[in-house]
């Protein structure tokens, strides 16, 4: 145990060594006196260590000190003891004497001298050679003191005898009163003994006592201990272990978290900076990763457009030595790769291309510009043929010009056609011309027909109308009804017939007719229409709703034919309703402007939709409601030359709907 203790001491003292070191050091710099006072694991070990040696120090000397009091005590109790052998030793030697069986007094002066040491370790409050009692048992000293007592009445009874042995006078009596006297000696020592025997058992429970209290304490500091390495080296670690695989796994964004200031923090501390750099330099790689697969498709994806393009691509370095050609150079041209690279591109000329060209081709490129040309160039087997060539530049990093690439088209087909074109072209104007004059004649002709229509025509028929006329007023007191039936059938006939050709020269000048662009407020047009039937036959009751405020752009005279055409037809159609209706207006249907001209006549079926905008074309009897078949036709072809389209829905005795396009304000003169 004093060799353990030892050690310690010199474990401590290296540690206030190091101490000292480091703070003799850190005098010299700021940087150093952070490094003295960092609390690094070593110091930690180091004052965990000196704090358990002192532990252990002072549990030694608690027990060094309770076990040196109970040896003590015990060997008090032996030397007491032994009072009982050196009295009848000195008794017995004292009989010897004074029988002569002894030549001196030696044995007796030296077990005397042996009580005199028992009785002074035991009046020097327990010192003895190698031991020591520290504190007294309270009544020691009294017992001891009389022990005293009773020795020296002892000697001096042993002196006495001694003395009268030599005289030979009251021996008996004298070795009485030693008896006695030792007898007393003994009694005394008895007390003692039993004194120091109950000293020693509560040396012995207060040592026991002493020993719970430092197992306790050093169960205590052990824990503290455990706790301490647990908190601030184990988990720790266990935390950069778990940290560490995470990461291994893949798990980049997994850090330590743990901070300090020795040399764990800084582990876990590098640690989290290191994932943080390699988290960042992944993320760029994977950036990177990407950017390069995206590079690769792009390149791919040149790669193969290059290689399938309908165009030629040559690739030739700064001398213009060809390094690559693509397969639609050997397929038009006839030359295979071997033939080729390691050439220039001269091998196709033909002759025919002034040298001039070339001259600007070499010019322009070697100046970093593109060139572009038609050159006349030469197959492989002989053939011309012409090629629309594109050639530009690449460059280094530093600015030079390294390569020039050259994307050639073969127009030859093209420049055929186009010199076909030109005669076709050449022809052509020729037969315009012809036909614009055939249009001509043909447009006088029909003018010369429309006007013949229109004039001679109509004189007959308004002959045979007006005789009509008089033969029904002259018989109308003639008894033959039959008679007045058919002149009224003439005059129908040929006020229909006045119909039909009235609309046939409104067709027909619809066709010749020139579109004049302008702003028109087409619900203008509407209402007056409208005001006009509505005054023809003031007594239907006709529901008329008109949207207000619609422009558009077209031919105002045009557009208020084909309205008048709309508008009539739903009049017309709704005639046999008690309680008419026709609306006008406009809707947004696909961002377009949708007009409509919608009734609740007798309506139409949609199989026969197809023929509603064909001339001479009817869908109802004309004995049920009149009409020549044309107003249709016409109405589709003014829309029609506007831009517009129009087409009908309808169901029978539900009314109809017609709908048509037409530009509006803002399209300007797109006409």
């Amino acid at each position: 145990m004093p060799g353990f203790g030892r050690h310690a001491l010199e474990g401590l003292m290296s540690i206030l060594e190091d101490l000292c070191q480091e703070s003799d050091q850190a005098a010299h710099g700021a940087t150093l006196l952070r490094r003295a006072a960092r609390p690094t694991i070593r110091k930690k070990f180091l004052l965990l260590f000196a704090l358990l040696t002192l532990i252990v120090m002072g549990n030694v000397l608690v027990i060094q000190s309770s076990f040196s009091r109970l040896q003590g005590t015990a060997t008090l109790i032996n030397q007491t003891g032994s009072l009982r052998w050196i009295s009848q030793s000195i008794q017995l030697d004292t009989l010897r004497l004074l029988q002569g069986l002894d030549p001196d007094r030696t044995a007796i002066d030296e077990k005397l001298r042996r009580l005199d040491e028992v009785l002074s370790a035991l009046d020097s409050d327990g010192r003895m050679p190698h031991h020591e009692i520290k504190t007294q048992p309270p009544h020691l000293q009294q017992a001891v003191d009389s022990i005293w007592k009773h020795s020296i009445n002892y000697r001096q009874r042993i002196n006495s005898i001694l003395f009268s042995a030599s005289s030979q006078k009251n021996i008996q009596n004298e070795l009485n009163q030693l008896y006695q006297n030792g007898q007393a000696i003994l009694e005394m020592a008895d007390a003692v003994t039993t004194t120091l025997a109950s000293n020693a058992a509560q040396i012995e429970t207060e040592a026991m006592r002493n020993l719970y209290r430092l197992a306790v304490l050093d169960l205590a500091i052990l824990v503290f201990s455990l706790m301490v390495i647990r908190y601030q080296v184990v988990l720790p670690l266990r935390r950069l272990v778990l940290a560490s695989r995470s990461f291994a796994k893949g798990q980049y964004e997994e850090r330590v978290g743990f901070r300090s200031r020795d040399e764990i923090g800084e582990v876990a501390l590098a640690f989290d900076q290191m994932a943080d750099t390699i988290q960042r330099d992944m993320e760029r790689i994977e950036r990177d990763v990407v950017q390069l697969e995206v590079t690769g498709q792009s390149l791919r994806k040149m790669s193969q457009a290059i290689e399938s393009s309908p165009a030629m691509v040559l690739i030739t370095d700064a001398d213009g030595v060809i390094e690559y050609i693509n397969p639609k150079f050997t397929e038009t041209t006839g030359y295979a790769p071997e033939e080729v690279l390691g050439n220039k591109p001269g091998m196709l000329k033909s002759g025919h291309t002034p040298s001039a060209t070339y001259r600007n081709l070499w010019t322009t490129i070697r100046a970093g510009a593109e060139w572009r040309g038609e050159l006349l160039n030469k197959k492989k087997n002989g053939d011309l043929f012409w090629e629309d060539t594109r050639i530009s530049s690449l460059r280094d990093e530093q600015g030079r010009i390294t390569h020039f690439i050259s994307v050639k088209e073969d127009i030859t087909e093209r420049k055929i056609a186009a010199d076909r074109i030109v005669k076709l072209n050449a022809s052509l104007e020729q037969r315009v011309a012809e036909r614009t004059r055939q249009l001509t004649a043909s447009n006088k002709e029909l003018e010369a027909f429309s006007y013949s229509i229109s004039h001679d025509l109509r004189a007959p028929l308004r002959g045979i109308n007006g005789f009509a006329h008089l033969m029904e007023e002259e018989c109308q007191g003639c008894s033959k009804a039959a008679t007045l039936d058919h002149l009224k059938r003439i005059r129908k006939a040929s006020l229909h017939m006045g119909e039909l050709i009235d609309d046939m020269l409104e067709l027909s000048r619809v066709a010749r007719c020139e579109v004049k662009m302008d702003s028109v407020r087409i619900s203008d047009i509407a209402n007056v229409l409208m005001m006009e039937l509505t005054e023809a036959e003031p007594e239907r009751r006709v529901d008329i709703r008109v949207e207000e405020n619609l422009v558009v752009r077209g031919d105002a005279v045009l557009l208020h034919s084909a309205l008048q055409n709309l508008l009539g037809n739903a009049w017309k159609f709704t005639s046999r309703r008690d309680r008419a209706s026709i609306h006008f207006g406009c809707r947004e249907e696909n961002g377009e402007r949708t007009f409509y001209v919608k009734d609740n006549g007798a309506g139409f079926e949609m199989r026969y939709a197809d023929k509603l905008f064909s001339a001479f074309q009817r869908l109802h009897r004309p004995e049920d409601f009149e009409g020549t078949g044309i107003g249709l036709a016409t109405v589709q072809r003014i829309i029609h030359l506007h831009g517009g389209r129009i087409w009908a829905e309808s169901r029978i005795d539900a009314g109809s709907t017609f709908f048509f396009t037409l530009p509006d304000e803002s399209a300007g003169n797109g006409l």
